[in-house]
């Protein structure tokens, strides 16, 4: 089974690029993040999930160890197979896709492509209350509450509080780390 995969991109397609290593190309299928930072001619470092069927043998990347395992989590989900479980991975950081799963947001899964409502609560269903830490989101809410009441967008708080360090446990000091990094803006 391969874990990781480390190369050159010699191609790049609709949703894969194609990474040779030891003289062989792979076709990896990216989520939308990793593709849009993939170049032609860039080097490649990826972790792997390798889907085999009678049919196929797909490898999928990753740019990191947590979105790797989130992909795990959405595929042992009955009904959401690899490429539903990229398209979930779109909707942005791992952080923002643990907090739509334990606030339930049925709606906002569903719009993703290949995804019904049914699939949706099924997902929600499953995994509520097994990705984010005891806590965590409880003061990350706040930090982003408090940034839009100092009259940041909800989108500009939330890329704020998603790049500030995990380190950072209290709410006074995500919401201060935050701030810093709406200040270098």
């Amino acid at each position: 089974m391969l874990i990781t995969i480390t190369g050159k991109i010699t191609h790049k397609g609709g949703d894969f690029v194609v990474v040779e290593a030891g003289g062989l190309g792979y076709q990896v299928y990216l989520a939308a993040a990793a593709l849009e930072k993939a170049k032609v001619g860039a080097k490649a470092d990826y972790w792997t999930y390798e889907h085999l069927r009678e049919d196929a043998h797909d490898l999928y990347g990753f740019q990191d160890r947590q979105e790797l395992a989130m992909f795990h989590k959405l595929v042992a989900v009955s009904g959401v197979g690899p490429r539903m479980a990229l398209n979930i991975l779109a909707l942005g950081a791992i952080t923002e896709i643990e907090r739509l799963i334990e606030r339930g947001d049925i709606d906002m899964l569903s719009r993703v492509p290949r995804v019904g409502r049914k699939t949706a609560q099924k997902i929600v269903l499953e995994l509520k209350g097994k990705l984010v830490e005891a806590g965590r989101g409880d003061v990350e809410d706040e930090v982003l509450t408090a940034l839009v009441n100092l009259g940041y967008s909800r989108e500009q708080a939330r890329e704020a509080v998603n790049r500030v360090s995990a380190d950072e446990a209290t709410v006074e000091g995500r919401l201060r780390a935050a701030l810093r990094g709406l200040g270098k803006k």
